[in-house]
């Protein structure tokens, strides 16, 4: 077993073996020279080992380090180079928004040119406009973008964006109207690590299952792909998305990253090339690049009622976070897809029984029961179909709506 040893660890075997044999036998070295001796060669040893261990974790990309070493003159991330091994490339930066904003028109006939400046109270960010548009009609819609990346600059249709220095023929406040894409952060190490281990535990097949998964993951903002076969269509494709929760949080993403999804299934998006799904899949039946096969995931809310409570402690409070976590982890089984060995699509009254009796214990506290429903009658459990997520709705304790 390789196990972490310390500088204290290995000292003491030293001594101990140099007192041993020395000292007990000959008695020729003094004792505090042993002593010096042991400390150093301690240090010595040490730092090979270490090392060693450290090389083992960085084969695996599960313990893989994200950061940067230097290593005999080359800088390099052990979890990026394998990624890059694997082919899933490196870690995606961040984007900027993109939109378009609608101002109202004072005088026609100009131009709003390239580059002119908008600010947000919303955000506090800077905005610019992509290309010069001339004012025509009452009012003229003007494509911008976000001069910095990251969900930060991220704007919802209705918000406004005022012009930096007033330009006289348009009104100085504009609406935003559409989202063409939105601004998404540099891409987590977590994330990063999950699509490593996917591509790492399921090469693609040319359209297997796992392989739209593996191709969805080129998309910032992804969490998780649910295919399946369209069984109202010959060769169609069903694609559920999720996504991750900084940017959606409920994870149910918006159709901008849906159609992203599709074309990134469909394209290589480093050389544009179709060379990804089959082309018998059918995801774009229109063959408009619309995808309408490409879909938001459905989130089933459940409400979950504790019976009989007493105690001290936050119990709801720790329970809730609990819950959350459970429900957050539930997905949907796909055969060929999912582990066969540790499903989690059904969601059973005895859990929540068991993770209340768990935090109870911890508490000192006592329950008589846990139920749940979906907005109906009372269920003990439930199976998530295609593309259907869990979430915790409203928690009751003793009858009374936990608001902590």
């Amino acid at each position: 077993m390789y196990e972490n040893k310390t500088v204290d660890y290995i000292y003491n075997l030293l001594i101990q073996s140099f007192q041993e044999k020395f000292n007990n036998r000959l008695r020729l070295l003094p004792k505090s020279f042993i002593v010096v001796l042991s400390k150093v060669l301690a240090g010595i040893f040490l730092i090979p080992y270490k090392l060693t261990g450290w090389f083992y974790l960085q084969l695996f990309p599960d313990t893989a380090s994200f950061d940067e070493v230097n290593v005999l003159g080359y800088t390099l991330r052990p979890l990026v180079k394998l990624g890059n091994l694997f082919g899933v490339g490196n870690p995606t930066s961040g984007t900027a928004w993109e939109g378009t904003v609608r101002a109202n028109v004072i005088y026609t006939g100009n131009a709003v040119m390239a580059g002119t400046q908008l600010k947000s109270e919303k955000t506090g960010c800077l905005y610019a406009t992509s290309v010069s548009v001339m004012t025509e009609g009452e009012s003229v819609d003007i494509p911008v973008y976000c001069t910095q990346s990251g969900i930060v600059g991220n704007l919802d249709e209705g918000d406004s964006l005022h012009f930096v220095s007033p330009i006289g023929f348009v009104q100085e406040d504009a609406e935003v109207v559409e989202t063409v894409k939105l601004g998404v952060d540099d891409e987590t190490e977590a994330h990063y690590r999950s699509r490593v281990l996917n591509r790492y535990s399921t090469q693609p097949q040319g359209g297997a299952l796992a392989d739209y998964r593996l191709w969805a993951f080129d998309v910032p903002g992804v969490l998780q792909t649910y295919p399946y076969n369209d069984e109202d269509s010959p060769g169609g494709v069903l694609l559920y998305v999720s996504g991750t929760t900084d940017l959606f949080p409920d994870r149910v993403p918006d159709s901008t990253l849906l159609k992203q999804v599709g074309h990134a299934c469909t394209y290589d998006p480093d050389t544009g090339v179709a060379n990804r799904k089959p082309i018998t899949a059918i995801l774009d039946p229109r063959g408009d690049e619309s995808y309408p096969n490409v879909r938001a995931v459905r989130i089933i809310t459940f409400n979950v009622y504790v019976t009989g409570f007493s105690g001290d402690g936050d119990f709801g409070s720790q329970l809730k976070t609990e819950l959350e976590t459970f429900f957050d982890n539930r997905e949907p089984y796909i055969r060929g897809l999912s582990s066969d060995n540790n499903r989690s699509d059904s969601i059973l009254r005895n859990s929540l029984i068991s993770i209340a009796n768990s935090v109870a214990v911890s508490m000192k506290a006592k329950f008589d029961t846990v139920t749940m429903n979906i907005n109906g009658p009372e269920i003990s459990e439930y199976d998530l179909g295609k593309g259907e997520l869990a979430a915790l709705g409203n928690l009751y304790i003793n009858g009374e709506l936990y608001e902590g």
